[in-house]
């Protein structure tokens, strides 16, 4: 049976934010002979609770910055003991690898080590929680085109186009995509 959004208060909002922090900080005390085996500093990560819309966890962590963990409390409200095993797992898991291995794929083979590490075998890139489709926000989609084919890019890399502070290229050609002119100017 699913809770209520409604049902959930400051006081479980609160309760269920100590729980989250207690999982990180025993996932970290797991992954610890790790990263001492690296030579690599464990991670001491803030933990935000800002997330909204369909991402359930994000780990940001840019050189020279202290890592942040940042979570969604309405999906970890609605799905709170698969959440809280594996979603917490998941990010905390991509802070262990970085401080470990350095850069590699987001989901790849050390961050699947890492997952197993901390019990979770059968590690997943995306969560499957049912989504409210009322609080799902969708980005719109720009037409680009490469030599082969027609693109939809997100607005997020539009604008990374926009601003010259991106360039992408056709899996298939190769080639630089290129926007599409607008049929209405």
């Amino acid at each position: 049976m699913r809770r209520s959004d409604a049902d959930f208060d400051r006081v479980g909002r609160h309760l269920l934010t100590v729980r989250i922090h207690r999982r990180v900080c025993e996932l970290l005390l797991h992954a610890a002979p790790l990263c001492a085996a690296h030579r690599a500093p464990l991670p001491e990560p803030i933990l935000r609770f800002d997330l909204t819309g369909q991402a359930a966890g994000q780990a940001v962590w840019r050189p020279g910055k202290v890592p942040v963990l940042r979570f969604n409390l309405v999906l970890a409200h609605r799905h709170t003991a698969d959440f809280v095993e594996r979603t917490v797992a998941h990010e905390v898991a991509h802070l262990v690898t970085a401080a470990c291995f350095g850069a590699t794929r987001p989901h790849g083979r050390e961050w699947k080590a890492v997952m197993a590490l901390f019990g979770i075998r059968d590690a997943s890139r995306c969560h499957d929680y049912s989504l409210d489709e009322s609080q799902v926000r969708r980005q719109r989609r720009w037409s680009y085109r490469c030599d082969c084919t027609d693109h939809l890019l997100s607005t997020t890399r539009h604008k990374r186009v926009e601003d010259n502070r991106a360039r992408y290229q056709c899996r298939q050609c190769g080639s630089v995509l290129r926007r599409e002119p607008t049929a209405n100017p």
